[in-house]
């Protein structure tokens, strides 16, 4: 599993310039591509050498996965009130939880676009293992919480909990990819997602609805 160190180089940075140093790396990775992103671009606005990248990363990838690792982390944080709540109902607290990640993504508008960019990452060799990872994570937190539910008797027990999961990820993902518009995804600055909540709420409950049909008791 990622870990969120960087060498130790790195680690002994005072606070300031360590967040300095995070906060110009994400600005880099949200407005290019991976592949586009450059460290020569990253020192120059940093006002460093380039060789005190690699005295705080082994290389390109482990910095960009130290920076998913460090997004996930505080959106993670920001979520824990709604993630942690039992669900007396199932569908309130789904849509509940996404709208609490809404809320995430607009007061956080690089973090939002640096994992909007990381999702779009698919094909790229360096990254393709980790993705595989995180939406493993994704599936086993909700097929705990499904498996719940059934054991309560507010869903179909006869329900395979590891595709309803699976399910729940790709509707989080299929809701993006619809409200991002074209020139969203080519904008290089603030969050992906320029919608008001209503409509957000609105596509929201439609895609809700769809499982809600299949999955109740």
């Amino acid at each position: 599993m990622v870990t969120l160190e960087g060498k130790p180089t790195f680690e002994r940075l005072k606070p300031d310039k360590k967040q300095q140093f995070i906060e110009a790396a994400l600005e880099e990775f949200a407005r290019y591509s991976y592949q586009e992103a450059s460290l020569n671009r990253l020192v120059k606005r940093l006002g460093i050498a380039k060789g005190s990248i690699y005295q705080y990363f082994d290389d390109k990838r482990a910095l960009y996965l130290y920076l998913k690792e460090y997004v996930i982390v505080k959106k993670r944080a920001f979520m824990q009130s709604a993630m942690n709540t039992t669900p007396d109902n199932f569908w309130d607290w789904l849509e509940a939880l996404f709208l609490h990640g809404l809320t995430f993504d607009t007061q956080y508008p690089v973090m939002n676009r640096f994992l909007y960019r990381y999702s779009q990452e698919k094909l790229i060799p360096e990254v393709a293992e980790d993705m595989v990872r995180y939406d493993q994570e994704a599936v086993d937190f909700f097929s705990t919480i499904i498996k719940q539910q059934q054991e309560q008797g507010m869903l179909k027990k006869n329900l395979d909990t590891t595709l309803m999961a699976q399910l729940i990820v790709q509707i989080s993902r299929t809701l993006l990819e619809t409200l991002v518009s074209a020139e969203d995804r080519s904008n290089s600055s603030g969050s992906v997602i320029q919608i008001s909540q209503t409509e957000y709420t609105q596509a929201l409950r439609q895609l809700i609805g769809i499982l809600q049909s299949g999955m109740n008791a």
